[in-house]
């Protein structure tokens, strides 16, 4: 129910915001006008007095990035813990047995040199 009424509000805000943004009247030539066609106002900053508008688009913005951490938060799923890596998971498991592999030279300990195994060029 509180995770409901926290979405109406949020789509209320969405709609707000957009209807607030699409009314404020456009200040300069966009981004031509910030890439040298509007003159030095534009880089500077010299705006004027910000508008009604311009503060309520400040305002539904800083809420619609509240509500967004908090509706994420309450959408989390309940007792979700992190993974953990795969070294925690063995030292927690104990160490696992050795696997009992024949020696690299093909099972002889003596002289050194064992049988090349089949299909090698040796």
């Amino acid at each position: 129910m509180f995770f409901g009424l926290l979405l109406f509000i949020y789509l209320i805000v969405v709609i707000l915001m957009i209807g607030a943004i699409l009314v404020q009247k456009p200040r300069g030539g966009g981004l031509s006008g910030a890439l040298g066609g509007g003159g030095m106002e534009n880089i500077l900053g010299a705006r004027g007095a910000p508008t009604f508008f311009t503060k309520l688009t400040a305002f539904l913005g800083g809420f619609f990035l509240v509500l967004s951490l908090v509706l994420s938060i309450l959408n989390a799923p309940r007792g979700y813990t992190a993974q953990k890596s795969a070294i925690e998971r063995t030292q927690q498991q104990g160490q696992p047995t050795p696997l009992n592999l024949p020696p690299v030279g093909g099972g002889s300990s003596e002289g050194g040199q064992g049988e090349a195994p089949q299909g090698s060029n040796q």
